[in-house]
């Protein structure tokens, strides 16, 4: 279908990767290979990079007496579009560093209006293989979703500025964000999910219904907690379930048949904020009553 990145609209192509501060940093090793089913790329004294596919990494995990969000970065469509970035965000006044990218190419660095880290890089290292460790592997890294200040000010920053696409909100509290792969949506803000800064939950999407049950049934097997077991979501049609990660209280959503947006022409739905806006296997209210 080709590059569907609208030609002349400056937009992110993907979620690239999420770095996390932990305080333990073998424990989280241990959780994101265990459970998550990523694979070790690289390792350091006090960093480590982990991969889902042939991308040398998708979460980073830092030691740090801090836990929590460090930065979340998207790839760029084309190189040129760092460039475009960096005039865009000039004129809103937002300080931006320039980064040779950690196994990345070249990266720019910038604060959000909610004071989160946001890196935009021009693409990320290739393996060549894919992992060979865990039993079995992500498809790909969808989405991260975070608790913002103001609901308004941070859809128009990611929207107007970044180029970001909204593909439907649950009103007054999350906007679901799309970038350029098309994916229902790379990014979610939401109001009400706590203080910023906050990583509410990364997405894991894998190919097929039994790749989801045998991730689910590891948790199982261990005795692993499940932060959410298994619903469909109303947004992207997707259906998983969501398990408590390392750090806390950050989870991991892992799930199957995330949707694609391809309608140039999509109106964004204005969702009530009810009891089937996140779950829609959820019974009538009343129904044995």
């Amino acid at each position: 279908m080709g590059n569907p990145h609208e030609g002349q609209r400056l937009m992110p192509w993907r979620l690239g990767y999420v770095a996390l501060d932990v305080d333990d940093l073998d424990a989280a090793v241990h959780w994101w290979t265990t459970f998550a089913m990523l694979e070790v790329s690289e390792r350091a004294d006090d960093t480590v990079y982990l991969r889902g596919g042939t991308d040398h990494h998708w979460i980073v995990l830092h030691r740090s007496d801090e836990p929590g969000l460090r930065r979340m970065a998207f790839e760029v469509c084309e190189p040129g579009d760092l460039d475009r970035y960096r005039n865009r965000l000039a004129g809103e006044g937002v300080a931006v560093t320039g980064h040779d990218g950690d196994w990345t190419g070249e990266a720019i660095r910038f604060r959000d209006p909610s004071g989160y880290e946001v890196e935009l890089f021009t693409g990320m290292a290739n393996m060549g293989i894919v992992p060979t460790k865990p039993w079995i592997n992500p498809q790909a890294m969808l989405h991260a979703v975070v608790a913002v200040s103001d609901l308004d000010v941070s859809f128009d920053f990611y929207h107007r500025v970044l180029g970001f696409l909204e593909s439907d909100r649950v009103m007054g509290k999350t906007i679901f964000l799309r970038a350029a792969n098309q994916y229902h949506h790379s990014l979610v803000i939401g109001a009400g999910r706590g203080t910023p800064p906050l990583l509410d939950h990364i997405a894991f999407h894998f190919e097929h219904i039994d790749d989801l049950m045998r991730v689910r049934q590891n948790f199982i097997e261990e005795n692993e907690p499940f932060s959410r077991d298994l619903l469909r979501h109303p947004t992207s049609g997707s259906m998983g379930f969501y398990g408590r990660s390392v750090p806390e209280p950050t989870v991991v959503e892992f799930c199957i048949d995330h949707g694609k947006i391809t309608d140039p022409d999509h109106r964004p739905r204005a969702m009530a904020p009810a009891r089937w806006a996140s779950n829609v296997w959820l019974p009538p209210v009343g129904l044995n009553a």
